[in-house]
């Protein structure tokens, strides 16, 4: 593997503007998973070699999982600008959309990928994954927007209510401290007690009053 890598780069020295050359090191370096370095011979290669379809395709897959998503459509739709009938630069397309979640991009991607050739699987299975992946994500969205009604409804009777791991925690940190209600109960209490001992003393005051 370092004996390739060397042999290509004494060929760069020797011919720079060769652009199999840095397609072949670029290829390379992905197997070694360095994908960096992939990145620059390959865009070496596409600069030196603008219809260079293996190239640009290679490029694309460098830049999607590098989280580049734009830039790997933008090198998969220059192959279809030089070859309309790449049906895997058109699937690549809709699987930079699906890492994006961009559902229905994605869709309409792999239904342009299947009129390219009927018979070719690739698309097919592609959009029967993409629709498992929907059902999964609607799955999802419907259980957390339940989870949080039944957060909102036990707030309406529970304004203290808070997650019970949370609420633990601060149960055995503070055994004696008060929950809300009985918070409230005891400052009722205090309340009534107050209010009883006022009556008693305007009470006392009254016969004394009286007396006098």
């Amino acid at each position: 593997m370092l004996a390739a890598e060397s042999l290509l780069q004494k060929a760069i020295e020797i011919e720079p503007q060769n652009p199999d050359f840095r397609f072949e090191l670029g290829n390379l370096y992905i197997e070694r998973g360095n994908l960096e370095g992939a990145r620059m011979e390959l865009e070496q290669a596409v600069m030196i070699a603008p219809t260079h379809i293996p190239a640009h395709y290679n490029l694309g897959l460098v830049y999607r999982d590098l989280g580049l998503t734009s830039e790997a459509r933008g090198q998969f739709r220059r192959i279809l600008e030089l070859d309309p009938n790449h049906i895997k630069a058109q699937l690549q397309i809709g699987y930079t959309y699906e890492q994006e979640g961009f559902f229905d991009d994605a869709k309409l991607a792999f239904e342009e990928a299947r009129e390219m050739d009927m018979t070719d699987p690739e698309p097919r299975n592609a959009l029967e994954e993409l629709a498992s992946l929907e059902n999964h994500a609607r799955d999802r969205t419907r259980q957390q927007m339940a989870e949080s009604f039944q957060r909102n409804q036990r707030s309406l009777y529970f304004p203290d209510s808070q997650p019970s791991s949370l609420y633990g925690e601060s149960a055995l940190a503070n055994p004696s401290q008060p929950s809300g209600r009985e918070a409230l109960v005891q400052a009722g209490a205090l309340l009534i007690q107050e209010l009883l001992a006022r009556r008693s003393k305007l009470a006392t005051e009254n016969n004394e009053s009286r007396q006098s």
